[in-house]
């Protein structure tokens, strides 16, 4: 007896099982939390004027809230005068790519307890520059997608 195979050489059975598993899935808040544990690179997206910065930065996340360091410049500027964002990462491996979009607000911190905390957690910025000022996010909205990556 043979067995079914479609025009790629799949065999049936073996396509009916990878027909079942949707190539994009929704992630639930609390995938998303875990895949942001231990996140050390995200992008963040700001806007000013109409048009949207997206800008690498260094994280890091305690308490649901996400901190990185800034120096002055064009980004600090946006976030004061709109304090609306959006944190961005992604992840592959193993099969798997996903991808996360944190939205959010953020505030500067000027509070000396709150910049203790925020040097606590040991931002590490790739390139050598000083960057004084810690910026913290507080998420309203996490949005995230799994896809399972194939040939």
């Amino acid at each position: 007896m043979s067995i079914p195979i479609n025009i790629q050489g799949e065999r049936a059975e073996d396509f009916e099982k990878t027909k079942r598993r949707e190539p994009a899935q929704p992630l639930t808040e609390s995938e998303i939390w875990e895949l942001a544990e231990h996140l050390r690179f995200a992008r963040i997206g700001t806007s000013d004027e109409g048009r949207i910065h997206i800008t690498p930065v260094n994280v890091a996340i305690a308490d649901q809230k996400i901190y990185f360091r800034t120096a002055p410049g064009s980004k600090l500027t946006q976030l004061i005068l709109n304090d609306r964002v959006t944190l961005q990462f992604d992840r592959i491996g193993g099969g798997e790519a996903y991808s996360v979009n944190i939205f959010g607000t953020a505030r500067l911190l000027t509070d000396s307890e709150e910049i203790a905390r925020a040097e606590s957690l040991n931002i590490v910025p790739w390139i050598n520059t000083a960057k004084l000022e810690f910026v913290e996010i507080t998420p309203d909205q996490v949005v995230g997608r799994k896809f399972l990556l194939g040939k």
